[in-house]
């Protein structure tokens, strides 16, 4: 059954079941974040990257993914690529400089993925989406490359049958085996650099003892691995404490920095965690997105963040990438910064969203690096 029409004014939003307002001045706070927007509006993307949530759908239904609470939380669909193009056209004009065609579901589902990808690349942008591989066939494989698409990041969290099929629930080892290392002949037959392959593992108590492995035989195959340990998703899961101290938290940067995330009916969020749209701020297909950078509920919440009054919003303050992380990134070979400094970024254009500043190009590896990315691409906000 379809749900009710949501809407997106500012009264709305504001009165939602994302916000607590209890131990809070509503009065005072409100007041702050009409003296700020006072100030002078949002012109421009505050980062040069957006997110578009192509589809919900997956094909797996991951361990450590809460694919169990999203499917009764909120409706599923694929984005239409109208709806898309609009929006991308918008967002160009407001320092759009790549996009990654990714959300909580598996890209590859769309069947407009391809469509979606040259519409943007003829638009002058880099492309970047995050799969499981379990649906790159020849056929799509040659049609992303023919795309244009810049980069390929596969979820791939076993090295044996029964370990990956463990945590990869619904999908097959061998299947995706045979993609990728088809995927590699393939860009090598076509004679492209592009897409580049990273993979990254996540070390779970169900497949550690295959780490090592990974790490040997992916390393010397793909352009760059990185292996991490999970996140809590936001309240999906509990792999990292979780801490009540305000002392013990600082903003994760998104609010202020992150990149627009738009997911796949138009809804924006704050940010890739928040799997079923809790937190929502606008609707791009809707509203224009100054508009909704504009809005007194997004104001909110980087004021939430910068003062560090995370209990406005109790999905944020549960969420681990406040907390000291330095340790989730075990090992990459992208490039060569600190951990502590590595787990400041976007995970894909490598924006550092917590001091915002753009990611330096000669902090890649040779290897990864390698045709990617121009010298002046990336540079941050226009």
């Amino acid at each position: 059954m379809a749900r009710a029409k949501r809407s997106y004014d500012q009264e709305t939003l504001l009165n939602d079941s994302s916000l607590k307002w209890e131990g809070f001045d509503r009065e005072s706070l409100m007041a702050s974040v009409r003296e700020k927007l006072s100030q002078g509006p949002i012109t421009h993307l505050r980062h040069p990257e957006v997110r578009y949530e192509v589809t919900d759908h997956c094909n797996a239904e991951c361990i450590m993914c809460p694919r169990d609470i999203h499917k009764l939380g909120r409706e599923h669909g694929i984005m239409s690529f109208d709806s898309y193009k609009r929006s991308l056209d918008e967002v160009i004009e407001l320092g759009c400089q790549q996009i990654v065609l990714t959300g909580f579901g598996e890209p590859l589902v769309d069947k407009q993925l391809e469509k979606k990808v040259e519409y943007a690349k003829g638009r002058g942008l880099r492309t970047y989406i995050i799969s499981n591989g379990s649906l790159l066939t020849k056929k799509r494989a040659t049609n992303l490359i023919q795309a244009g698409l810049d980069e390929l990041r596969i979820s791939f969290y076993g090295m044996r049958k029964e370990t990956y099929e463990t945590v990869m629930v619904g999908l097959k080892f061998d299947v995706t085996m045979k993609n990728l290392l088809g995927f590699l002949e393939l860009r090598e037959e076509l004679g492209f650099k592009r897409p580049r392959l990273e993979l990254n593992w996540l070390e779970l108590p169900e497949n550690a003892g295959d780490t090592e492995a990974f790490q040997e035989y992916w390393e010397p195959k793909a352009d760059a691995i990185e292996i991490w340990k999970p996140h809590n998703f936001g309240d999906g899961r509990s792999y990292r404490e979780r801490f009540d101290e305000v002392a013990l938290k600082n903003t994760c940067g998104r609010p202020e920095n992150g990149p627009l995330q738009i997911q796949w009916n138009g809804e924006v969020i704050p940010c890739c965690y928040d799997y079923n749209n809790q937190i929502v701020l606008g609707n791009a297909f809707e509203q224009p997105v100054l508009e909704i950078l504009n809005g007194e509920k997004y104001e909110l919440l980087r004021l939430a963040h910068r003062e560090k009054k995370f209990a406005l919003f109790p999905f944020c303050n549960q969420c681990d990438q406040l907390l000291e992380h330095a340790d989730a990134l075990v090992y990459t070979n992208r490039h060569n910064l600190p951990k502590e400094v590595a787990v400041k970024m976007s995970n894909t254009d490598l924006y550092n969203l917590v001091d915002d500043q753009a990611f330096d190009p000669n902090s890649f590896s040779q290897k990864y690096g390698d045709g990617l990315v121009k010298k002046d691409s990336l540079s941050g906000k226009p």
